[in-house]
């Protein structure tokens, strides 16, 4: 996986300006009229700043090309305003924002030319503030001033938190890069999770600003009781009419998805062999560091820290006399404490190790992410009551964070599969939206919100930290890496054994792909010198230059790089190509050998197994401008697998017809001389 990551690094890294340009359109994108909406600059310029914390990017080209695009930017908004005036309001897609529009005047007008400053800074007013202040015939001069001072602040408020970040992944990558990764990964996730949300609130929402006031006009038109029931609910001049909506939408997805997810897990479905792909993607990026920093979160969401944390918030919202909601917080909770066990009894699925006894030994959902997602997006709904959209956005993206990090931990140190998971977060869901659904309207309940966010907090931080005292060096002891491999002898895997290796590629989300035809036992080089004999060899690494190659037309099969493919979450440790023999085919055989759980034993001494595919990629060109593989063969004729030049090797024909190479590296001995004869296994199971 780290190889991917370096890919993409060493490309920018090798055309920084291409980077400074990229910089430049996101920045100038976002300033853009309304259009900046739509421009994923705050992704790109933490990535950028990333980069530069990696030591991948100079800072000073990045920082001027996304100083000047912001200023561009800003520039072009001001002149739109400044030539269209007040038509720009009934000009489409601008009318669609019209609130946007008024909260823009609205500042303007508080804080005149300081706006173009402080603007740029604001979430939902920063992309209409320019066009404003043209529209209002500021002057230029004076305009032109501000945004360049402003440019400069911004650039430095949205590179400074990647180049940390980098800088701090750059650090820790000095230790493990391995750990970096998990590290990072884990960043991207609850960076593309607040990005989404924040997306879905500035750009879609307001794409449909009727679609309420119709959809509940539909109901009320309608006698039936129920239709009645939910005009008046959802009425758009009830001020939690749109919270309420939001819930009960919720609501309805994460149930049916949840109940879907249940069905996915059952023996046999892709969704199965996709946990247990990803369980060994993790597994291979596990770190000491890496266990330290998980292990430390997965037990700050131990029943024990949830439990103390629901007794002071239930206790709090009684003593505010909060009736109404300390009982549906209560009932939530304890609902969501019996309804995991109850549920894991009722499916049996097995952990991937053993951790505790009786309905805890069983995974589905996994416990921490459902009552953690259910206790603290709660305490969120309950926190952000009444406050503005920003404020709640801050709140959900501090919870939402926090669980999503257990539930992280949870996959990573092995304890639950991703599905479990994925499960308990949409169930979690689910409980909090149909609590702020019930109990969101109320509204003469003062709970006082700084105050309970404070008793959050210092319950998880006071018991949270006494916990850890605790049990954090037995915790790392519990979740220590476990070894699934096995040990296989030469004769076992001969006589019958090959067939418990898996048959076929299994990818990422659970698809079976291309027959594994090689089964090899030994050291990679010895491996890579017999095949190069045959005119098997290295194929080039991704760079700038290889990379140009898919968009030349006459780019030979064996000088464009390998796309990746991964092996039940393991990355091939050996790619070897062959071109075609024949010229005017302009194709190529790719070898790839994948690390398995098995070992061979010979002579006292283990050797890892690993298995191989051979396939075929056709190179096509449309239009003659373009070089693209294709993969057309998935296994090679049974006399051209290049695993039959390794001395002693042997074949083994499965049930479906598909033949299967075992061989032994020289340092892991050679099979018998006989060993060469095809052999018929009975089918596989």
């Amino acid at each position: 996986m780290t190889e991917y990551l370096d890919l993409v690094l060493a490309f920018i890294a090798d055309n920084p300006s291409l980077a400074g340009l990229i910089c430049f359109l996101a920045a100038m994108g976002e300033a853009l009229f309304i259009i900046g909406l739509f421009v994923p600059t705050t992704v790109v310029l933490v990535g950028a700043g990333t980069l530069i914390g990696l030591g991948k990017l100079d800072p000073v080209p990045v920082f001027v090309w996304t100083t000047l695009g912001a200023t561009a930017g800003d520039a072009i908004s001001y002149w739109i305003g400044y030539a269209f005036k007040d038509k720009i309001k009934s000009m489409w897609p601008l009318n669609k924002y019209a609130h946007m529009m008024e909260s823009g005047e609205k500042f303007f007008a508080r804080h005149g030319g300081k706006s173009i400053f402080f603007g740029r800074f604001v979430p939902g007013v920063k992309s209409v503030v320019p066009g404003i202040a043209g529209m209002a015939g500021m002057n230029f001069t004076r305009f032109s001033i501000v945004n360049v001072t402003s440019a400069f602040a911004w650039t430095i408020a949205h590179l400074a938190p990647g180049v940390l970040a980098g800088s701090a992944l750059s650090a820790i990558g000095e230790i493990s890069g391995r750990l970096a990764l998990v590290l990072g990964a884990l960043l991207v996730v609850v960076f593309l999770f607040v990005m989404l949300g924040r997306w879905l609130i500035l750009t879609i929402l307001p794409l449909f600003p009727n679609a309420h006031a119709a959809i509940v006009t539909w109901f009320a038109n309608r006698q039936d009781k129920t239709s009645q029931w939910i005009a008046r609910t959802f009425d758009p001049a009830h001020p939690r009419s749109t919270g309420m909506l939001v819930s009960a939408l919720l609501l309805l997805v994460t149930m049916p998805t949840f109940f879907w997810l249940v069905g996915e897990v059952a023996p046999g479905e892709p969704m199965v062999r996709a946990d247990l792909a990803i369980l060994n993607l993790f597994d291979s990026l596990r770190t000491p560091v890496g266990d330290k920093i998980m292990v430390f979160a997965t037990t700050l969401g131990d029943g024990i820290v949830l439990t103390a944390i629901t007794v002071a918030v239930a206790a709090y919202l009684f003593f505010r006399r909060a009736w109404r909601r300390g009982i549906g917080f209560v009932i939530a909770m304890a609902g969501t404490a019996m309804f995991v066990p109850l549920f894991k009894l009722m499916l049996h699925r097995a952990r991937p190790l053993e951790l505790y006894a009786g309905a805890d030994a069983y995974s589905f959902p996994s416990g921490h992410a459902t009552l953690n997602a259910v206790l603290f997006g709660i305490c969120a709904v309950l926190i952000a009551h009444d406050l503005n959209r920003w404020a709640k956005a801050g709140i959900f993206t501090v919870a939402a964070s926090y669980v999503i990090t257990i539930g992280f931990s949870r996959i990573y140190l092995g304890a639950h599969w991703m599905s479990d998971v994925l499960a308990g977060l949409l169930f979690g869901t689910a409980m909090v939206s149909a609590f702020a659904f019930v109990f969101g309207p109320i509204h003469n309940e003062k709970i006082g919100r700084a105050t309970m966010a404070v008793l959050v907090v210092a319950t998880l931080a006071g018991f949270g930290g006494w916990h850890l005292s605790r049990t954090y060096d037995r915790a790392l002891l519990t979740y220590e890496p476990r070894s699934n491999t096995e040990v296989l002898t030469v004769s076992g895997w001969l006589d019958g054994d090959w067939r418990a290796v898996p048959a076929r590629r299994i990818e990422l989300n659970g698809d079976r792909e291309e027959p594994l035809v090689i089964q090899y036992s030994g050291p990679l080089n010895s491996f890579a010198e017999t095949a190069r004999e045959a005119g098997w060899q290295r194929p080039p690494k991704w760079s700038l230059t290889t990379a140009s190659g898919f968009v030349e037309g006459q780019t030979p099969s064996d000088s464009l790089p390998i796309l990746p493919r991964s092996q039940n979450g393991r990355q091939p440790e050996m790619v070897l190509i062959r071109k075609d023999a024949n010229e005017a085919e302009g194709g190529r055989w790719v070898l790839r050998l994948w690390p398995s759980r098995f070992e061979i034993v010979k002579d006292g001494h283990l050797h890892a197994l690993y298995v191989g595919s051979v396939v075929h990629e056709d190179i096509l060109r449309p239009m003659g401008e373009f070089s693209g593989p294709r993969t057309d063969l998935e296994t090679p004729p049974s006399a051209q697998n290049p695993a039959l030049l390794l001395p002693g090797a042997v074949t083994r024909v499965r049930g479906d017809g598909t033949e299967v190479v075992l061989a032994l590296g020289r340092e892991a001995g050679a099979l018998p001389k006989n060993g060469s004869d095809p052999v018929t296994g009975p089918q596989d199971p």
